[in-house]
């Protein structure tokens, strides 16, 4: 879990130190790595492989055509006022399950207008205050990351002005962005344009298979938390973009996306790590050798339901298959700084801090310090019928070997 100050603090300790100035995130998720590593005048490269976690990224990094948004976001509510007509813009499973009619043709109105705007980094805007417009309009409950229906007694109260919403959320958005626009200017890190000036990258991509990217510059400091990839105990952050996603413009942020990230409510989280626990346990045998804290796990969990062993043998097999993709983006020498959160799995703890230093180590990592935190909210239930969720993180610096 990202905490902006605490980030803040790290990156101020990397500055004294005088080694760092690119910063990778390979899971960068809403982007609380790049904001603050922007702030403080780094290189930035950062991927994830949800669509919506990129748009929100190529957002929040620019250009800050401050201007030119004001102008679009007056424009963009005159021709929504303007629209008279009924077609529904997107058709998917489920459309009238998680969307009454009125709020459906006034989402596409939405929709409408913002394939008019012609600045696409404006429009990107748009859609990031549609998407959120989009999860507060559904019939899905906004207290929780997964994809629960309302009440019927909550939905036939339910009075929604769709527009009104849209409004709010989109001029809280401008505003923010003009307000990180001018912290930006005013240490002199925006050139013509609100262009960031040091280099900035942000692709979408699976970092378990691979690190892409226009450039092939290796970096000198990671920061990165890896998603959780159990849907069971952690937060699902594919379900909760599935909804937004129908509604965005999949070009706009990148021309390279499979429709079939998006075909179901589950589809993203079965390609982040964890995602996919087939034949989990009998392909986890070799990490076993690599990771004493794994195999003392597993071994604990033996005589639990097997589902329970093959969650974690399914994320620590992604999360190390995508440790040597991102260790050769690195700079040898270079500083890691992991971010993890130790889960109960049946009541048994499941030490990935360890876990992870381990495999890091044996590919010739030093582990220099670790720093354990309290995590003080997550949208989640404390316990569930499966395990405690996590209540601490742990923060792992090492360098690369």
């Amino acid at each position: 879990m990202m905490v902006p100050k605490m980030l803040e603090g790290l990156l101020q300790a990397v500055c004294i130190e005088k080694r760092s100035k690119s910063v990778f995130d390979p899971f960068v998720g809403s982007g609380t790595t790049m904001v603050e590593a922007l702030r403080s005048g780094f290189d930035f490269a950062g991927q994830d492989i949800n669509p919506l976690a990129v748009l929100l990224c190529q957002v929040k990094s620019g250009p800050f055509a401050i201007e030119r948004l004001k102008t679009g976001q007056q424009e963009l509510l005159s021709r929504i006022k303007s629209d008279r007509k009924r077609r529904i813009e997107v058709n998917f499973e489920g459309l009238w399950k998680w969307f009454t009619p009125t709020i459906a043709s006034d989402l596409s109105r939405i929709r409408r207008a913002i394939s008019g705007e012609e600045h696409k980094w404006v429009r990107r805007v748009f859609w990031v205050a549609l998407a959120e417009t989009v999860r507060l309009t559904s019939n899905s409950r906004t207290s929780t990351f997964k994809l629960h229906i309302r009440s019927k007694d909550d939905l036939s109260s339910r009075e929604i002005l769709t527009l009104d919403v849209f409004e709010r959320v989109l001029t809280n958005i401008v505003d923010r962005l003009g307000v990180e626009a001018e912290g930006l200017r005013a240490k002199s890190l925006l050139g013509p344009g609100g262009v960031y000036r040091p280099d900035l990258e942000i692709t979408l991509c699976d970092s378990s298979h691979s690190i892409k990217g226009p450039s092939t510059r290796k970096h000198d400091l990671l920061i990165t938390s890896p998603p959780y990839g159990d849907n069971t105990s952690t937060v699902p952050y594919g379900q909760y973009s599935h909804l937004p996603l129908q509604w965005i413009d999949l070009k706009d942020i990148s021309s390279s996306i499979d429709p079939e990230i998006i075909k179901t409510a589950y589809s993203i989280d079965a390609l982040s790590l964890g995602g996919v626990r087939k034949n989990a346990l009998d392909r986890v045998e070799g990490l076993r050798d690599c990771s004493s804290s794994l195999r003392e796990a597993l071994d604990n969990l033996a005589s639990h339901p097997r589902d329970r062993s093959s969650r974690v043998a399914s994320f620590c097999l992604d999360l190390d298959r995508s440790i040597d993709p991102i260790l050769s983006s690195m700079k040898r020498g270079a500083l890691m700084i992991w971010i993890t959160g130790n889960r109960r799995v049946g009541g048994i703890a499941v030490p990935l801090d360890n876990i992870l230093v381990e495999l890091l180590e044996a590919r010739g990592a030093t582990f220099l310090h670790r720093i354990n935190r309290r995590i003080p909210s997550k949208r989640m239930a404390t316990r569930n019928s499966v395990s405690s969720t996590m209540r601490e993180e742990s923060i792992q610096i090492l360098r690369v070997g």
